[in-house]
């Protein structure tokens, strides 16, 4: 859920990010750039980002962070040897 409480975030094996209305059940926003099958999503405590991650048992692990207004990409983090299967935002963001 968004902070607010009025959107939610999917993370998908269709290689994607939505983001929802959690009131009417309304698709927002498509996000797309994985590679692999997403495997966590986290809004940041300001609701502005999302973090999600993904990865394969054959490599191409990925950990993005999303403008949640637009759906850009504004960064990946690479280095994990492995599926990023979770994500957490620091509570001060």
């Amino acid at each position: 859920w968004s902070p607010d409480g009025t959107k939610l975030a999917s993370a998908s094996y269709d290689k994607t990010v939505k983001i929802w209305n959690a009131v009417t059940g309304e698709l927002i926003l498509t996000l797309e750039g994985h590679s692999y099958a997403v495997t966590c999503v986290v809004w940041s405590p300001d609701g502005t980002k999302l973090a999600s991650g993904s990865g394969s048992p054959f490599g191409g692990h990925q950990l993005f962070i999303w403008d949640a207004q637009t759906g850009q990409k504004i960064l990946e983090l690479k280095g994990h040897a492995a599926t990023v299967q979770s994500v957490v935002w620091s509570p001060d963001g």
